[in-house]
């Protein structure tokens, strides 16, 4: 059996666009979870800055989140949250459970 793979996305929103950002957030994860190869995903806020959030998700494999972000690129998403954005996000893809 193929392991999951850990997705992490970390951003540094705009101080005024944090409380926008999260009202948005629950609506916009209904898509994310019917995605094929969604498993989980957490988010969370930095415990020193409340304007950044970590994306903590779990995918099937690497391909099935990189299928999501080319859908959420193609249904103009990717810019609307760039433009929330003080620098440019962050993602790394953890591939193994070491214990």
């Amino acid at each position: 059996m193929q392991d999951t793979v850990i997705v992490t996305l970390e951003l540094a929103l705009k101080p005024e666009l944090v409380d926008d950002f999260c009202e948005q957030i629950p609506e916009a994860l209904k898509d994310t979870r019917e995605f094929p190869g969604f498993v989980d995903i957490s988010i969370r806020h930095n415990a020193d800055d409340p304007n950044r959030v970590i994306f903590i998700e779990e995918w099937a494999s690497r391909a099935d989140h990189e299928a999501y972000v080319a859908f959420r690129t193609k249904s103009g998403v990717m810019d609307q949250m760039a433009a929330m954005l003080t620098s440019p996000p962050r993602t790394e893809y953890w591939d193994r459970n070491i214990v």
